[in-house]
């Protein structure tokens, strides 16, 4: 299937070293001057609004009602790894066997957690336990110096989650629905707000738009796509 190339004129990238693809060892795939993310989301809602009120309700209701099970799923998934992803594409789905990839989607993982860090320092929007004691995370706290919106692990998950679709698009709806899970993790763990996940879609999702409008990414791209599709014994 021929896939439409996106065009979308404003989004960032960082500086980087990549060093298992056969490109320059230091690169950008998109400049990060080319976005701010204070002029593309809207504000976090006001902290003594009714909406910040009603996430932390939803997170307490989380937290009363979290089962182990639960708890340890969204600790686990404080990593961010696009290898999180396994319980999607199979065992198979590993830095082992696809170790080019792994270095691709760590670049672009760095990428986009460069282009959050500004956006939380626009902000500056208190975690929720900082703000309600009452909550208690049940995952690692982040730093003190890491604000809460946008949430950078909804933008990593929703950026792996679009990359790996466009190269297992046999498996995207449920690659999708596991970026979504990746995300929604945080707010069961009690360290992010809802309007923390969805903006961070949003941002994952401008990301990756821009990221295609790169000859850089695009070159590393077909590679690592190459390599998953191989791996996962997919014939095309």
């Amino acid at each position: 299937m021929k896939r439409t190339r996106v065009v979308f004129p404003i989004l960032v990238g960082a500086f980087l070293y990549v060093p298992n693809l056969t490109v320059a060892a230091q690169k950008f795939y998109v400049d990060s001057t080319d976005i701010n993310l204070s002029h593309l989301l809207p504000p976090p809602p006001l902290q003594t609004g009714l909406q910040t009120k009603a996430e932390i309700d939803e997170i307490l209701g989380f937290q009363s009602t979290r089962t182990k099970e639960q708890a340890e799923f969204a600790f686990a998934d404080q990593t961010v790894s696009v290898f999180r992803f396994a319980d999607v594409l199979g065992p198979a789905f590993n830095k082992d066997s696809c170790s080019l990839a792994d270095s691709f989607f760590k670049a672009v993982i760095n990428d986009g957690k460069n282009i959050l860090e500004a956006g939380k320092e626009h902000w500056k929007r208190p975690r929720p336990y900082i703000w309600d004691t009452r909550v208690v995370p049940c995952v690692d706290k982040p730093p003190l110096s890491s604000f809460s919106y946008p949430s950078g692990h909804s933008a990593a998950g929703t950026l792996c989650a679009i990359l790996l679709a466009w190269m297992v698009p046999e498996k995207s709806a449920a690659l999708f629905d596991r970026g979504w899970t990746f995300a929604r993790n945080r707010v069961i763990g009690g360290v992010h707000y809802r309007s923390d996940i969805e903006s961070g879609r949003i941002a994952g999702t401008l990301i990756a738009a821009r990221m295609f409008e790169s000859e850089a990414f695009r070159s590393d791209f077909a590679k690592a796509k190459a390599e998953v599709r191989k791996a996962l014994k997919y014939t095309n």
